[in-house]
C-alpha cells in the first residue's frame, strides 16, 4: 500500500461505519411497535345529477318572476328502502346542452324539499323542522356539510325539486339555459354509524303588514310596537303574504327603498326549537345589495353567526355570502331567544326587492335509526 493511499482509505472506512449505523438506526426504528390508530371507515361518496328543463330568458326578470320548473326526483333505486345520508349540494346554470357553465347571473334559486312528514315517520324525531332541505342561490351555489354529518333520507323517499331563473341586467337577451344540480350521499350500509344526524331549522326575516309594526308569533299590544326592529312594509310581489297565528299579516319578500336599511326580526317562535342542540352548518339567502345577515342570541346578547355578503361590481348580482361549518358546532337553546338583523345597501336608486334567511343545520340528538321490520311496514 502506497502512503498517499493511506488516508484515503481511512475515510472511505470512516463513511462506511457512518453508513452501517445510520442503518442498523433506521432498522432499529423500524422494529418498534408504533401503536396504529383506528381510522372510521369512510362511506364512499356518491351522486345524483339532474339537468332541468330549458328555460328561455327573452327579458329582465326580477327574483321569483323568472321560468321555472319543479320535478320529483328520488337519489337511488333498490331492492328495499334504505337509509342514505345527504352530505352535499350543488347547483350551477350552465347551457342549453348542459354542457358549460354560464354566467350564475341567471341564478335564481334551486330548491330542494321533501315532507318532513316522512322524516319523522322514519326516524322517529320531533324536530321541528320545514319541508326545504337546501336552497342555492346568487353566491352560495355549494354546500358541503363537515365530516361525518350528513341529513337522513329513505331511498325511496320523494324530494322535491324546484329551479328558477331570473335576469336583472340584460335588456333585450335571447338565450336559453339550464340548472345542472348534483345531488353528494352515502349508505349508511357501507359504514354503519359513521355519520351524525342533521336538520335544518330556517329563520327568516320578515316585515309587517300591519298599519303598525309586529312581530311574527308575537301578539301584538293595541297601537303599540312590539319590536324596535320590524317595522312595516311592502310586499315585493302584490298578494306574498304570510299569516301568524294571530291572524298578523307579514311577507318574507319585501321591497327596499334606496339608501340603506336595518331589519330585525324576532325569530323564536319561528324556530321553534324542541330540544337544546349544536348548529354545525348555515347557509344564507339574500338579495343583490344584501350588506350582511346576522343571527343573535337575545338571551346571552351575542352573536351567533354573522354573514357578509359580496355584491358584483360591474352590473347587479351577488358574487359571494359568508357559510358557518364547524364540526364542533355552536350551541343553540330552546329556551333562548333569537333574532335575525339584515342590512341592505340599496345603491341602484330605486326599489329593489330582498329576503333575509339563514339556514340552520342542527345536531338531531332525537333521530332514531330505522328498523328494517318497520320500514317494510309502512311500505
Amino acid at each position: 500500500m502506497l502512503e498517499a493511499d493511506k488516508p484515503l482509505i481511512a475515510l472511505l472506512v470512516a463513511l462506511c461505519v457512518v453508513a452501517c449505523s445510520s442503518n442498523n438506526v433506521e432498522r432499529a426504528q423500524s422494529s418498534l411497535e408504533v401503536p396504529q390508530v383506528p381510522f372510521a371507515k369512510q362511506p364512499r361518496l356518491m351522486s345524483r345529477t339532474i339537468v332541468t328543463d330549458s328555460y328561455h330568458i327573452d327579458k329582465k326578470y326580477k327574483s321569483m318572476m323568472g321560468p321555472s320548473s319543479q320535478q320529483k326526483v328520488t337519489l337511488l333505486e333498490s331492492e328495499q328502502p334504505e337509509l342514505l345520508w345527504i352530505v352535499g349540494y350543488d347547483a350551477v346554470v350552465v347551457n342549453d346542452e348542459g354542457t358549460e357553465n354560464v354566467s350564475q347571473e341567471f341564478m335564481c334559486h334551486s330548491n330542494l324539499d321533501f315532507d318532513p312528514g316522512d322524516y319523522w315517520k322514519n326516524f322517529r324525531s320531533d324536530a321541528s323542522m320545514s319541508g326545504r332541505l337546501f336552497t342555492l342561490s346568487q353566491g352560495v351555489q355549494d354546500i358541503r356539510f363537515p365530516r361525518g354529518f350528513g341529513i337522513p333520507v329513505m331511498s325511496d323517499m320523494n324530494l322535491a325539486l324546484a329551479t328558477q331563473v331570473l335576469n336583472l341586467n340584460l335588456p333585450d337577451p335571447s338565450l336559453d339555459v339550464r340548472h345542472k344540480v348534483t345531488i353528494h350521499f352515502t349508505r349508511e350500509s357501507e359504514a354503519p354509524g359513521a355519520q351524525k344526524p342533521l336538520f335544518q331549522a330556517a329563520v327568516q326575516g320578515f316585515k309587517s303588514l300591519e298599519e303598525h309594526s309586529a312581530d311574527y308569533g308575537v301578539q301584538s299590544q293595541s297601537g303599540g310596537e312590539s319590536h324596535e326592529g320590524c317595522s312595516v312594509g311592502l310586499p315585493a310581489v302584490q298578494g306574498d303574504s304570510d299569516k301568524d297565528k294571530f291572524g298578523q299579516k307579514f311577507t318574507g319578500h319585501w321591497v327596499v327603498k334606496p339608501g340603506r336599511e336595518v331589519n330585525t326580526t324576532l325569530v323564536t317562535n319561528f324556530l321553534q326549537l324542541q330540544f337544546d342542540t349544536t348548529i354545525h352548518y348555515i347557509a344564507v339567502h339574500m338579495h343583490p345589495f344584501a350588506e350582511s345577515l346576522e343571527l343573535v342570541d337575545k338571551t346571552t346578547g351575542k352573536s351567533v353567526f354573522k354573514a357578509q355578503a359580496k355584491n358584483t361590481k360591474d352590473k347587479i348580482g351577488l358574487e359571494h355570502i359568508d357559510h358557518f361549518i364547524s364540526a364542533d358546532g355552536i350551541p343553540i337553546h330552546k329556551d333562548h331567544n333569537y333574532e335575525l338583523i339584515s342590512i341592505y345597501d340599496n345603491t341602484s336608486g330605486e326599489d329593489q326587492d330582498s329576503m333575509a334567511v339563514m339556514y340552520l343545520y342542527l345536531h338531531d340528538r332525537h333521530f332514531h335509526m330505522p328498523k328494517p321490520d318497520d320500514t317494510q311496514a309502512k311500505r
